[in-house]
């Protein structure tokens, strides 16, 4: 993904030393970043972005950075110095262990999976999806490559509850094939309710939607998210998802608690580059960072490692679409 610098020089201020004040603006241009930033988005650093070259990436963190061919590009640091990285079957795992994504990673990366909805009551709704699900996207019509099944995939609702039930809100029972999780709501109000099979593992977990959130931007996982699931044990087994299902569990049929929206997610594929290699060692001073739509993205998976002191900025604000 390519960007271009959006905000006029002349309105960049410059603090005591020379740090620059207020935030760097980028329009992005390509598709690597999508589904969470698409041509066009206005991306941005954080206040007092030169600090940027002093702080130490973290996993999952979106950077600018300067590609080995000198262009100006945002990745995602998916490895850090000294780690050992490799893409196993569509996962990335790190020292041997698949990383599993935190809700907010995968807000950014979840993409729709095409399914059928059977409201069985005001508090019960069931969907059907075909199998299989592939890695492609719509915002890339024209891509032309062979298309690979994807595993990782899940459901979300958006529960409203207007008032409690008692001293307590009843719970919601998420099911993602033959797996089950039931999240407690912890107050009256609307709730995201997310769980899937993801990274190996079947997560699950809830967060208040708040007002004016993604939902409306048409984010597959919407809101605010979480900085971890209420419940995340391993997936075992290799079976496709086929049935979802989303049930009010205490509620019965009230009608001041109901689920509003329902969706089916799933993750992103990554793809091992056409040369074979899918394992690298970092060194001490590298990280290894990919683009979130692997299809359309130049990354370290074709240029190896990258030196840390290539990355510029770590982007810290919501794109503006």
């Amino acid at each position: 993904m390519m960007l271009r610098r959006a905000l006029p020089a002349m309105l960049l201020l410059a603090a005591l030393g020379g740090w620059l004040a207020v935030p760097v603006r980028w329009r992005v241009e390509g598709l690597s970043m999508a589904p969470g930033l698409m041509p066009g988005d206005i991306a941005a650093s954080g206040w007092f972005p030169g600090l940027d070259s002093w702080r130490t990436p973290e996993r999952f963190e979106r950077w600018t950075l300067v590609e080995p061919d000198g262009a100006l590009a945002v990745k995602r640091v998916w490895a850090l110095p000294g780690e050992e990285i490799a893409i196993v079957d569509g996962d990335v795992a790190v020292d041997g262990a698949v990383v599993v994504k935190p809700p907010a990673v995968l807000a950014e990366l979840a993409l729709p999976v095409p399914h059928a909805i059977t409201r069985r009551t005001a508090t019960a709704v069931e969907v059907a999806i075909d199998d299989p699900v592939f890695d492609d996207v719509s915002f890339a019509p024209g891509e032309r490559r062979l298309l690979v099944p994807v595993r990782d995939i899940g459901i979300v609702a958006v529960v409203h509850a207007t008032t409690p039930f008692g001293r307590s809100l009843p719970a919601v029972e998420v099911g993602v094939g033959d797996r089950t999780a039931r999240v407690g709501l912890a107050a009256a109000g609307g709730w995201v309710v997310v769980a899937g099979r993801l990274d190996g593992c079947f997560a699950a977990g809830a967060w208040p939607l708040e007002e004016g959130s993604a939902v409306a931007a048409g984010a597959v996982v919407p809101g605010r998210t979480s900085t971890a699931w209420n419940l995340e044990r391993p997936w075992v087994g290799l079976g496709p998802v086929e049935t979802c299902t989303v049930t009010v569990v205490g509620g019965g049929e009230r009608s001041d608690l109901r689920i509003e929206r329902v969706a089916v997610w799933r993750d992103m594929h990554a793809l091992a580059p056409a040369d074979g290699t899918a394992r690298w060692r970092l060194g001490p001073a590298e990280c290894l960072v990919l683009g979130d739509f692997p299809a359309g993205s130049r990354d370290s998976r074709h240029w190896g490692p990258l030196d840390a002191s290539r990355l510029r900025h770590r982007l810290a604000m919501p794109c503006v679409r």
